[in-house]
């Protein structure tokens, strides 16, 4: 398996740090001024990313759409699109975006955003798919509304046009998704079928599922932003405003030092707890040498840490042998003291 990708010189996958995008979208409404203070402070709370969308509106949709009518009014120029580039750049966020269109995304890659997002609308839309798989830069992708063979489908098209860096981002196209539909263990049945990294792109209300789905897997995660979440749009509606999408990136942080590492051993700060805390043999009551050692001499019991005494896990070695020493009631039992041991 593709264990990483690199995104503007990021690690994103396995052993790196969840990869936090702030999808703007078209929350700034075609405002250049607000979508640039919406990457700062998306930036500021924490994002590694910010995402757009970037559409041409006569070429997307039809006119008789709500898209169509909700994007016509609110697409930035080409210009505006390189100053938002330069701003990103600016707050130290990476910023890239959802191209709706071949023109959209000759844009995109003319600006020299460094990676391209397929939304789960495009997933089928294989053409653009392999046109944005030949621009050469990482493709994340969302699979809302998708079955297996569409996301097959999907993959084998970048793969075939080229692309050799990708993610797959779990996702239900409903605006709010309900808690039942998230299905956040597909992450795994994308992580089969993409051979590569696999994240989460949340429409659910607040941002509990994003904490689920960092500690079910999840290398990536993608959630709306706004500065006013009661704003009309359907986006605005499941987007978070900056102190909350601050308190779930260190949400975030936290989920991930405490799912630490696949290895089972104890902490540094546990070791020296050991000895105190685990059972040892201790002498039930006085044994003169040459005790033939019974279970009735024996306590399976705590001990101060600077005592020394056999762990409990050695009893059966213990019983049936003799001692070599005296061991007065309450002593520890060593090695040492019992014959034929190390």
């Amino acid at each position: 398996m593709v264990d990483t990708i690199s995104i503007a010189g990021r690690k994103v996958g396995l052993g790196a740090p969840c990869f936090v995008i702030a999808e703007i979208g078209i929350n700034h409404g075609g405002d250049e001024k607000l979508c640039e203070k919406l990457i700062i402070a998306a930036a500021e709370a924490g994002a590694d990313a910010v995402k757009l969308q970037t559409v041409t509106p006569d070429e997307s949709y039809h006119p008789d759409t709500d898209s169509h009518r909700l994007f016509k009014g609110a697409t930035l120029s080409r210009e505006a699109n390189a100053r938002m580039v330069a701003a990103a750049k600016k707050a130290g966020v990476i910023l890239f975006s959802t191209p709706g269109d071949p023109t959209a995304l000759e844009l995109l890659l003319e600006l020299g955003m460094p990676a391209i997002k397929i939304s789960s609308g495009l997933l089928t839309n294989l053409p653009l798919i392999e046109m944005a798989a030949a621009g050469g830069e990482p493709l994340i992708m969302s699979t809302g509304m998708a079955r297996a063979n569409e996301v097959q489908e999907a993959v084998a098209a970048a793969r075939g046009a080229g692309c050799r860096e990708m993610a797959l981002l779990q996702c239900t196209s409903l605006y709010p998704a309900p808690a039942a539909t998230l299905n956040l263990k597909a992450m795994a049945a994308l992580a089969k079928i993409g051979d590569c990294p696999v994240g989460y792109s949340d429409h659910h209300d607040g941002h509990l599922a994003v904490l689920a789905a960092v500690a079910a897997g999840a290398k990536l995660i993608e959630k709306h932003f706004t500065f006013d979440a009661s704003a009309p749009g359907a986006d605005h509606a499941i987007s978070i405003e900056p102190a909350e999408f601050s308190q779930m990136v260190r949400a975030i942080r936290e989920i991930e030092a405490m799912l630490g590492t696949s290895e089972k051993a104890p902490v540094e700060a546990e070791i020296p707890l050991r000895e105190g805390r685990h059972r040892r043999l201790v002498a039930a009551r006085d044994l003169a040498p040459g005790t033939s050692v019974t279970p009735d001499d024996l306590y399976l019991m705590r001990l101060p840490a600077d005592r020394a005494a056999l762990p409990a896990r050695r009893y059966h070695e213990v019983i049936g042998k003799r001692t070599t020493r005296a061991v007065p009631r309450l002593s520890g039992l060593t090695a040492a003291a019992i014959e034929g041991m190390t």
